[in-house]
Formats: C-alpha cells, sequence, structure tokens
C-alpha cells in the first residue's frame, strides 16, 4: 500500500515500479535457491539502476549508493530487511542468466521505441578488455549491439562466444530485435550472404562494408571504381555526391559514389536484394603534412542515392562515438574487471538501460557523465530519468 502521505516523487516511484519496471522486468527468474531470498529481486534490479544512473560503475559501488540512500530507498520499496548487501548484488549478477535480462530489456526497448522508416540501425562488437584473464590473448568479453541512429537507443545486444566471433552472434541478435523498415549498417566482419539475406527476410534493408576479407568481391568492387575513375565515369550509370568538412585542425573532402550497374558482377546472385555498389573516396589534408586519400567499399539493398547512402554510412559510425566511447569515457566499462560468471555481461546490459534513459533526456543540456551527477545529487531528477 502507498502511505496517505507521499510526495510525488516517490508516487511516481511507485507508478514506475508498476509500470515500466515491473512490466519488462518483473517476470524476470530469480536465480537463488527458494527460501535464501531476503531482497526480491526486482528490488536489487531496481537499486542497481538508480545506482548506475546516479553515477555507480561497478557492484561495489552500487552497493554503497543502497547504503547511503537507504531511508530514501525504503519510502518506495518495501525493504523489510533493510538494503541489499555488496554480496547480494554480487552473487545476483553472477548467477542471473543473460539471456533472461536481455529479453527484459528488449520487451522494455519494444515499449520504447518505435523505430521510423528511415531508422539507420548500426550493428557493431565492442570489448570489454578489463575482463581480459592475465597472459591469454583475446579473452576479454566481447560483446554485439544494435543501436537506432534517430533514436539514439541501444535496441539489444549478445555476448560473442569465446570460440566464435561477431558472424555467429550478429544473426542471433538480428532474430530478437525489430528491425523491420529500417536500414542495417554493419562493418566488414558482417558482410557475409547469410547474414544479408536474414536482413531482407526481416523486412529491412542493408548496406555492409567490404574489406580484403570478402576476397574477389572486395578486388571486384575496387577494380570496377578503379577503371570508371579512369574515364571519369564516362558511360557508367552513376549517382556522386561531394562534400567538404573543416575541423580539427584538417580538412576533409569526401566523394560518394554509387551505381546500380552490378549486372557484370559474378557475385551479384549471391547477396539476397543487392542494388548499389558504393565507393567512398575520402581526402584529408592537414596543414604542413602530406594529403591523404582512403577508398572504402560497400554492398547495398537500397537505390542508387549518393547522399543517402552517405549520410547512412556515416550514421553508422554513431554507435561508435555515441555508444562505445560513453560507455568507456563516462561508465569506465573498458577499466571495469569482473569476471566471475555472468557479472560483465549482465552489469554490460544495465549500463545500456542507463545509457538509454539518461541520451533520452532532454531537460539538462550537457553531456552524460554530468547528467549522472546531477541525478546522484537531485533525486527529483532521477526518478524523472526512469518515466
Amino acid at each position: 500500500m502507498i502511505p496517505e502521505e507521499t510526495d510525488d516523487d516517490i508516487l511516481l516511484m511507485y507508478k514506475i515500479l508498476d509500470g515500466s519496471i515491473g512490466a519488462n522486468f518483473g517476470d524476470l527468474k530469480d536465480p537463488r535457491r527458494e527460501g535464501k531470498q531476503h531482497h526480491k529481486l526486482i528490488h536489487i534490479l531496481f537499486i542497481t539502476i538508480l545506482a548506475t544512473l546516479a553515477g555507480a560503475n561497478n557492484l561495489k559501488e552500487v552497493a554503497l549508493y543502497a547504503t547511503r540512500k537507504q531511508k530514501w530507498l525504503e519510502s518506495f520499496l518495501h525493504l523489510t530487511h533493510g538494503v541489499p548487501c555488496y554480496v547480494t548484488f554480487w552473487w545476483i549478477f553472477v548467477l542471473l542468466k543473460p539471456s533472461d535480462l536481455e529479453k527484459c530489456f528488449l520487451k522494455w526497448v519494444q515499449s520504447m521505441v518505435a523505430l521510423s522508416g528511415d531508422e539507420v540501425v548500426a550493428i557493431d562488437g565492442k570489448a570489454l578488455r578489463g575482463t581480459a584473464q592475465k597472459d591469454k590473448a583475446n579473452s576479454f568479453v566481447h560483446m554485439v549491439s544494435a543501436w537506432a541512429s534517430q533514436s539514439g537507443f541501444t535496441l539489444g545486444q549478445l555476448k560473442v562466444d569465446t570460440k566464435s566471433n561477431e558472424i555467429t552472434a550478429i544473426p542471433k541478435l538480428l532474430d530478437v530485435i525489430d528491425i523491420e523498415g529500417a536500414t542495417v549498417t554493419i562493418d566488414a566482419m558482417g558482410c557475409q550472404t547469410d547474414i544479408a539475406s536474414k536482413i531482407i527476410e526481416k523486412g529491412a534493408n542493408y548496406v555492409l562494408a567490404l574489406k580484403g576479407n570478402q576476397g574477389n568481391l572486395h578486388d571486384e568492387l575496387e577494380n570496377f571504381f578503379e577503371q570508371a575513375e579512369g574515364v571519369n565515369f564516362l558511360g557508367v550509370s552513376h549517382d556522386v555526391a561531394i562534400s567538404e568538412e573543416d575541423g580539427h585542425g584538417r580538412t576533409e573532402k569526401r566523394e560518394v559514389y554509387v551505381t546500380s550497374d552490378i549486372d557484370w558482377l559474378p557475385q551479384k546472385d549471391e547477396w539476397a536484394n543487392l542494388q548499389t555498389i558504393i565507393m567512398i573516396k575520402s581526402h584529408r589534408l592537414i596543414p604542413g603534412k602530406p594529403g591523404s586519400i582512403e577508398r572504402r567499399f560497400y554492398i547495398s539493398s537500397l537505390p542508387p542515392s549518393a547522399a543517402k547512402l552517405g549520410a547512412i554510412v556515416r550514421k553508422h559510425w554513431g554507435i561508435e562515438n555515441k555508444v562505445h566511447w560513453l560507455l568507456d569515457v563516462a561508465f569506465r566499462e573498458d577499466s571495469l574487471k569482473a569476471k566471475v560468471g555472468n557479472i560483465a555481461e549482465n552489469t554490460s546490459i544495465i549500463r545500456r538501460i542507463a545509457l538509454n534513459l539518461l541520451k533520452r533526456d532532454t531537460t539538462i543540456k550537457a553531456g552524460i557523465e554530468a547528467k549522472r551527477k546531477v541525478a546522484a545529487w537531485d533525486d527529483s531528477y532521477l526518478v524523472r530519468l526512469l518515466l
């Protein structure tokens, strides 16, 4: 029951617990043995989300937050045994099945975000380098996540099997997220015919990067565009978009060339709905240094609009700048050393919940680190982040 004399913030917390948190995370299976629970799983999870929003970067800090905010937490959580201790948080996140938490996360995201027809969904991997085992190369936990460029939300993520790579994780991630109507972008690791087919089957389009790992396909495009450039694209049906930017002490000119004239391409029928091949030519000029030119190649199921495809490729890098970089800088993710059980994967999901909520907020014109500080200082702001 809600106490009669309850301020507005506490009433909102009751509403949030019964609403978005309870509806989407309330059915999460408790990994503890029956009869051994002194704290409800939903309360432990909720406190962890609150603490992470307010600046906690690991479970010790989450437990410290719970201790310092005990009186406030008790005003809307029925904590008959006080707040959970560090050991309780530790065991929960060691034992909790990440696949179960991920399902709840997906359900929560889908209740908050509806993809638009112009949405770009970027898929990319991120290593949690602090989880690496000493003297074992590439032993760190590796995650693959999907990010929606327009909403700025992480849509889902999966851990890469230690004996595999991103190629096997990407189709599994595509199976669980809603991409209908969107355009999916993936770097060269994910440029696989099966992945392209799955994207088309799910009602989306793709723009996939090519590198040497695609062997003949990359070479075919490189050779085609080299010859086309040699004759200034004379006789080649194509579209082009050129832009120039100055910043960070350098000038960068980008030329985007696209064509759907691909009947000559030997691999054309291997790729579902392949319509367009793309070359992006970047010129970089730094005063006092020799200029550089880089050519990158892509394939796409979209029509040959150079301006649109160039913009889509640029949006892909938002997952690096607006998610991975923020997680490392604002949440110190790359330095976290949790290695036991499922801690790394589970807390990674919690950080993405927090990042989604912080990015959604527009009431404060500040970066993510500053918003987390405000959430620690101002309980009213923290409450409204959850609405």
